[in-house]
């Protein structure tokens, strides 16, 4: 369910629907994967071809310049070089992918994703040199550890040698250029010999074997070896600066050291243990006061390190290179992956703005609620209604907005039960009262639903404003009475005028024959006098009862409203005058022509100084130089076109607003019986808006009551000129 958008707004704008910044496109893709987006189709095939080529001979080509001796076409590189032309044509086919589906799709890109792929993009490259450096590290190790156990083998390799000589006393060889006797073993006892042939030998001990053993070996491995001491007999096999600090280590303890070291420029893995007196030993060493188990020197080994170096920087190199591949991979995966994120977020987007947009100019109000029934969201439509703005009111209780019955039991005292309640009304309408924020009240209709996601669920309340809907229903039956008052009014009318015209002509007859014939019965006079004057007031009942039931008059023309107003007031000014009221008019003369039927409003100026002479009498039964009435007309703008405004001032006892409120109802009147039909106002308001005008009442207890009339000045220029 989409947030309602008016609900979340206090903290928070959303943009509308298609109005992202395109710049944050861009920053989402290299330059690269730009120019390919915008090559024309043959032109990415062909960097893609030469992409793969480039890639399944990159191993090849390395080994040709660094290793020249590896065939091109080795077994290893036709291997490595398809992985290699297989990953780049994956690779390639998503770009070409996402490329087709922007060529068909949106182009426009939420910006709400950047930072998190940059930030993405980072971890997972730090994650890939970090397994580059665990990789390249641990096979540093892993070459170390070869040589190393290559240099231990070769060390156990010589002590047997040498224990195997020594428990044998060493051995007798023949004396040739390359063996000659020892000069260190004279003082050994049959130092020489001689076989049963007559040919000559020579005692060789432990020492003297491994030398010769080591520099036989040496042209041939490349391996060196040397039995030293820190007291050599012989002054060759003294030890050297490395050889001299591992016996010392020796002397403290250390079982073995081993290092890398140059040596004549090459690098070698040496390894050192210490060599430990035997009893065979003590032949040639006795003297040197060594006994048994004394550390008299040791065995160093060094084995070369440049193939093995070699093969490291290789390795390193497709560690780096793979690396890099996944590198790049991942970082495709993810720029793919956010572009579809980005794509479906665009798509929620302008799904979620599409029903907001609807939401939102909804005529009817809308409210989620959580559980509890605290208010989440409101659209505009109910926001205006209630007349708050979304931080006033979200969190709250609906019965805030809503006037419930036994509200305070049904929401604030009983909260584990509003689901329950909720759950009843559901589909079902109800007409209740709403609350606005300025603490007026209204009638609403409202509809209850309900959204189950998951384990939540939102209550959504329609809220319809149905004042206006009384409104045109009490219209509807006010209409329905009207026409039953007028039916009966033109009836009555017909019915009471013919006879009260009778009466009215009789008491003339009357009271014209007690004029000629000048009789001064003053009682009669009187009586037919006051026959008449009633009779002429019924008869003006019975006139406005067919005027309120009859069709208007649809005869217009052109109207100076200045002689209305004089018209109005020649027929008032004899009661006027004779009620000591004072009227002063300022209605200018040039103001424009109006369009209109000049009898009717004629009668509506009539009725309003008829009230205002009336309220004046009310405040001030006898003479009095308060009595005052004002008419005042000028021309006003509003709704985009010209008006005549004339009010109508009088210094009455001013009226309520109550009274305010139903002045134009129909047979509303405040008038004691026999003085006021209630049709007068109620006419009059109909006849000023049959000319499109308007007519309002302003008064307050204590202050003068103004009748505003507002006509619309005639459109034609013509009718601005003077009557033909």
């Amino acid at each position: 369910m989409p947030r309602l958008g008016a609900g979340r707004q206090a903290n928070e704008q959303e943009p509308p629907p298609g109005n992202f910044d395109q710049g944050s496109e861009s920053m989402g893709k290299n330059k690269f994967y730009e120019f390919l987006h915008a090559s024309k189709k043959r032109a990415r095939f062909f960097a893609y071809f030469l992409m793969a080529v480039l890639a399944g001979n990159l191993d090849a080509l390395v080994d040709f310049f660094l290793h020249p001796e590896i065939a091109y076409f080795d077994q290893e590189h036709f291997v490595v070089g398809s992985i290699m032309c297989l990953l780049t044509i994956i690779l390639c086919t998503l770009l070409e992918s996402n490329i087709q589906e922007e060529s068909f799709g949106s182009h426009s890109m939420s910006p709400g994703m950047g930072p998190y792929v940059w930030f993405i993009a980072a971890f997972w490259a730090i994650i890939v040199c970090f397994s580059l450096g665990w990789n390249i590290v641990r096979q540093k190790q892993e070459v170390l550890q070869v040589a190393l156990n290559e240099a231990r083998t070769i060390y156990q390799k010589d002590l047997v040698y040498y224990r195997w000589a020594t428990e044998n006393d060493g051995v007798f060889v023949p004396i040739s250029p390359k063996t000659q006797p020892n000069p260190y073993l004279q003082h050994v006892p049959e130092y020489e010999a001689t076989t049963s042939l007559g040919k000559s030998l020579t005692l060789v001990n432990p020492e003297y074997m491994i030398r010769q053993v080591y520099e036989m070996q040496t042209p041939l491995s490349g391996i060196h070896g040397h039995i030293t001491s820190l007291d050599p007999i012989r002054s060759e096999n003294a030890a050297d600066s490395w050889e001299t600090d591992a016996l010392d280590q020796f002397e403290e303890g250390v079982k073995e050291v081993s290092s890398i070291e140059d040596i004549n420029g090459e690098p070698y893995l040496r390894l050192m243990r210490p060599l430990v007196t035997e009893v065979g030993c003590l032949k040639c060493h006795a003297a040197q006061g060594y006994d048994v188990d004394d550390i008299r020197g040791g065995i160093s080994v060094s084995v070369p390190m440049s193939l093995l170096f070699s093969i490291y920087r290789k390795d390193v190199f497709m560690f780096s290179l793979a690396h890099a591949i996944l590198l790049g991979l991942g970082l495709v995966g993810i720029f793919l992956g956010s572009c579809r994120i980005r794509q479906s977020m665009l798509e929620r987007e302008q799904a979620e703005a599409k029903t907001r947009s609807i939401i939102d100019n909804m005529l009817d109000g809308l409210v989620t609620m959580d559980q509890s029934g605290n208010i989440e969201t409101l659209n505009s439509a109910a926001l205006k209604m209630f007349g708050y703005q979304p931080a006033e009111i979200v969190g709250y209780n609906l019965d805030r907005l809503i006037e419930f019955p036994e509200s305070a039991d049904w929401i604030a005292g009983k909260q584990h039960d509003f689901h329950f309640d909720m759950k009843k009304a559901m589909g079902s309408q109800k007409e209740l009262t709403g609350k606005r924020k300025d603490g007026s009240t209204f009638p609403v209709q409202i509809s209850f639903s309900e959204m189950v996601h998951g384990m939540s669920h939102l209550l959504i309340i329609t809220v319809r404003d149905i004042t206006q809907e009384k409104i045109r229903k009490e219209e509807a039956l006010r209409t329905g009475q009207l026409a039953a008052i007028g039916e009966l009014a033109a009836g009555v009318a017909h019915e009471i005028n013919n006879p009260i015209n009778g009466i009215i002509n009789y008491a003339q007859i009357l009271m014209d024959d007690h004029e000629e014939k000048d009789e001064a019965d003053s009682v009669h006079k009187d009586i037919m006098g006051r026959i008449i004057k009633e009779g002429e007031r019924i008869s003006t009942i019975v006139k406005n009862l067919l005027s309120f039931a009859r069709q208007r008059d649809e005869i217009v023309e052109r109207i100076k409203l200045s002689d209305i107003i004089q018209d109005s007031l020649s027929l008032l000014m004899h009661q006027l005058h004779k009620d000591g009221v004072q009227v002063t008019v300022n209605v200018p003369e040039e103001l424009p022509l109006l369009k209109g039927n000049p009898q009717q409003l004629q009668q509506v100026f009539v009725n309003l100084l008829t009230n205002a002479n009336y309220a004046l009498n009310e405040k001030y039964p006898g003479q009095n130089p308060e009595k005052r009435i004002e008419i005042a007309s000028a021309v006003v703008r509003q709704d985009g076109r010209d008006f005549i405004r004339t009010t109508v001032s009088d210094w009455g006892s001013g009226i309520s607003q109550d009274v305010i409120d139903h002045i134009f109802d129909t047979l509303f009147t405040t008038k004691p019986p026999g003085e006021g039909t209630g049709l007068g106002l109620n006419i009059s308001k109909g006849l000023i808006r049959d000319h499109n005008g308007y007519l309002s009442l302003a008064s307050t207890p204590g202050e003068p009551t103004v009748a505003t009339v507002d006509l619309p000045v005639s459109e034609t220029p013509a009718d601005n000129g003077d009557d033909e």
